[in-house]
């Protein structure tokens, strides 16, 4: 007699016939398109409705793949739209599954798949879900045993997110027992408490040029890496990195230049980093970020207005700074600024003096992401 589920799978796997009643389609390398009724099954508790649970999804998918270092990047551009970078060093997913991962009920995982705080993972839906959800989701670059990169671009008027990103929840340690305390479910307090639930990986999070700085500094730390030869040309560093089982966040050691950089940026990562950022990089001029602290105090973090950063007090009084590669009229000095004003002012009394027009008052001058207004009141000369 069979007295529960456990017998009964038990029952199915010694007659050999638990995989047909599971299984629609064997993929290969691993690789299984569920049938509709075992993905019901695996259902779980959360679908994707939030900017936030698109990267538990994004997380659980690079700690599935046994991935030691888990990279997030963010950039928000304007108040529309958000694009998030997933990097990690896992198992990575041969190029002939690129498009089918993101089919309904195709997932790696045969068995049960791992439960966890948010529910089952591995029903196959979670990119699925995604694709549905987002504006563009796709793999950039990933293959076996080289990690995998993904990138997802959001329209904020259908997946929304915390409208404050910049909240920071309490630690709060009890009976030896670290916990998260008040905030919101902002991106932040997602992977931290991720990491709270897997402290053997290491997670960074920053802006795009932030974690682009962190996987190149890391890998020129690796003894076998300090000695390779730099690559000044695409063909013939992407050649090298088909033939070779580098890891997709080990790349970046390679550039010989910031030209070669800016390609890998974009044809690897889908990365838009500036011309200037490139360079900074180059020249180790942007420091890489640290891994998540899980001893961070404070309950929030502070807003400096002239670069839109984010600073993280910790217990050690150093400080995180993510900054915002947008908000670009905020990179004009106040100096600069005034010189702009006054080539304005000079202009208009110059071409408005035939007409009998002069400045009424200051020019008036408005910052707005990556805009400057500037507001020129006339009126007639006497």
């Amino acid at each position: 007699m069979l007295n529960n589920n456990s017998d009964l799978t038990n029952f199915l796997t010694n007659l050999d016939i638990k995989d047909k009643l599971t299984i629609e389609e064997d993929l290969g390398n691993g690789y299984i398109k569920l049938k509709i009724s075992e993905a019901e099954r695996r259902q779980a508790l959360q679908d994707i409705h939030t900017v936030e649970d698109i990267i538990i999804e994004l997380l659980r998918n690079s700690r599935d793949a046994g991935s030691k270092n888990i990279f997030i990047a963010t950039k928000k551009l304007g108040e529309k739209r958000r694009t998030i970078y997933c990097i990690d060093d896992g198992n990575g997913i041969p190029p002939k599954f690129h498009n089918l991962i993101f089919q309904a009920r195709v997932t790696s995982k045969l068995d049960d798949g791992i439960k966890d705080s948010y529910g089952f993972h591995g029903r196959g839906m979670a990119l699925f879900s995604i694709k549905l959800t987002a504006d563009e989701v796709r793999i950039t670059f990933s293959d076996h045993q080289k990690g995998t990169s993904i990138c997802v671009d959001v329209n904020l008027d259908f997946i929304p997110e915390k409208k404050d990103q910049s909240l920071l929840p309490q630690l709060i340690e009890n009976n030896g027992q670290t916990h998260l305390s008040g905030g919101v479910n902002n991106i932040i307090k997602v992977i931290m408490e991720f990491a709270l639930q897997n402290k053997d990986i290491k997670f960074y999070y920053g802006t795009p040029s932030q974690i682009i700085a962190t996987m190149r500094s890391l890998s020129y730390k690796k003894n076998d890496y300090k000695n390779l030869s730099k690559f000044n040309q695409w063909n013939k560093f992407y050649d090298f990195i088909i033939e070779n089982k580098f890891r997709v966040t080990d790349l970046l050691c390679l550039a010989g230049n910031y030209n070669i950089l800016d390609e890998i940026t974009k044809k690897i990562f889908n990365m838009d980093i500036s011309q200037r950022n490139l360079q900074r990089i180059m020249y180790d001029e942007i420091n890489a970020v640290e891994p998540i602290n899980l001893n961070l105090i404070g309950d929030k973090f502070s807003n400096n207005d002239n670069e839109d950063s984010i600073i993280v007090e910790k217990k050690d009084k150093k400080k995180l700074v993510l900054y915002d590669e947008l908000k670009l009229a905020n990179r004009f000095k106040d100096e600069e600024i005034r010189g702009i004003i006054k080539t304005l002012e000079e202009i208009v009394i110059k071409y408005g003096s035939k007409h009998l027009i002069t400045i009424d008052n200051k020019i008036e001058l408005k910052k707005a992401n990556n805009t400057i207004n500037f507001t020129i009141n006339l009126k007639q000369k006497k």
